[in-house]
């Protein structure tokens, strides 16, 4: 389950089981019943909802056989890893410490604190063992995890955090708006087993509101990106030329890894929590001084995004499924081939436009190098200790070191 999965470093290899426990334990994963579901709301499928309709960037591909979404989590990719990495280098210091501290009492024989001290650095390594396994989720795995839909067989193809793909058929799924996740309401698809409560497979849809609980409920932006999916796999050849004038951007990551570029924007609009039509980066990303507020994370998410990305591989379904897949060499739907406005646009962009985005990249990486280097330095002096990580980046890039 995508948007269970994606944050259990355990999944891959007890994937059933680990869902289990979960539904037993906070009501939801795979093996719960309906009636457990807290904060959703159902949606129907046969009914058209009169909403505009918001891809909001998740489309990699789109022609008249199907439509490829990103996953879940491809909107928060790289939160894990800068989370992950921060604590890792906390707690191996702490490992550090108290293993030398273990030392000094064994020198001395105070057996009491041996104890003590060598129960905190189990503790501290089990930590770090699972932070390792929470970091394989997004490190050496693949760049996102694709959800299909084939109008043509009507089936849904979801890889899964386990790495595993799921196949669904559309007629039997059943849809509702969910608010049970810590990081806001989504949309979900469902399966259900002969008796017509027990949940037997279930994946998201990319797009999550951040919205209250009320608010999600209400529906307005789960049915806007809801109704482009579910318009694509019922509508008409018309209902299916509203879906694709719907669609700015193309993200084709099923061909290779995003640019750097494109990994800041995503991580931007990420980090602005922005619940606009995401298709639409002059609306989506309206900057105001308050976000300097969250600028120093913005930076960490992408370089945990870029980091992330990097170190995985693009998916590819299997033969069987491509061949279920295949399209129309004249498809005047195809937008891989007939690519949208947005993508148009950013294509033609001049070169003077993106040397200066790129130049003003590298300097806001460098000045927030800088920024970590004296935050680290004021922790030092509190601690008595004098690192001046500051001053050696200044050495470094002042090129000091060449005369």
């Amino acid at each position: 389950m995508i948007d269970i999965n994606g944050r259990n470093p355990f999944a891959k290899f007890t994937y059933r089981e680990v869902n289990q426990k979960l539904d037993k334990t906070f009501g939801m994963g795979l093996g719960g019943r309906v009636q457990e579901l807290k904060d959703f709301k159902w949606l129907d499928k046969k009914q058209g909802y009169d909403v505009p309709l918001y891809p909001q960037r998740t489309v990699v591909q789109f022609n008249s056989t199907y439509m490829e979404l990103t996953g879940r989590q491809d909107r928060i990719r790289g939160d894990v890893t800068f989370g992950s990495i921060f604590f890792l280098t906390i707690i191996s210091i702490g490992i550090y410490y108290t293993t030398a501290s273990v030392l000094l009492d064994i020198s001395k024989g105070n057996t009491y604190a041996i104890a003590y001290v060598g129960v905190i650095t189990v503790l501290l390594i089990l930590m770090a063992i699972y932070l390792l396994a929470l970091l394989s989720t997004e490190l050496f795995t693949y760049t996102y995890l694709p959800i299909r839909f084939n109008r043509k067989t009507r089936k849904v193809y979801v890889r899964q955090a386990n790495r595993k793909v799921e196949v669904f058929d559309w007629d039997e799924l059943k849809f509702y708006m969910a608010t049970t996740y810590k990081d806001g309401g989504d949309v979900r698809g469902i399966t259900l087993a002969d008796d017509g409560m027990t949940i037997t497979g279930m994946f998201s849809l990319p797009f999550v509101s951040d919205l209250t609980a009320k608010e999600i409920l209400g529906g307005t932006q789960l049915k806007q990106h809801f109704e482009l999916v579910r318009r694509y796999m019922e509508g008409d050849d018309e209902q299916l030329i509203e879906v694709k004038n719907a669609i700015r951007y193309i993200h084709p990551v099923h061909k290779k890894r995003e640019t750097p570029l494109v990994s800041f924007q995503r991580a931007t609009l990420a980090a602005l929590d922005s619940d606009e039509n995401m298709e639409y980066p002059k609306q989506a990303l309206r900057l105001h001084w308050t976000h300097l507020a969250v600028i120093i994370q913005l930076w960490l998410r992408y370089l945990g995004r870029l980091l992330s990305i990097n170190t995985s591989i693009t998916p590819k379904f299997s033969p069987e499924i491509e061949a279920e897949s295949q399209i129309d060499t004249n498809d005047p739907h195809d937008l891989n081939k007939h690519l949208p406005e947005g993508n148009i646009e950013e294509a033609n962009q001049p070169i003077w436009k993106k040397l200066v985005v790129s130049v003003a990249l590298i300097l806001f990486g460098i000045v927030m190098l800088f920024a970590f280097a004296f935050f680290v330095d004021m922790i030092g002096s509190i601690r008595g200790h004098h690192p001046d990580f500051f001053g050696r980046l200044w050495y470094l890039f002042s090129f000091n070191w060449l005369f």
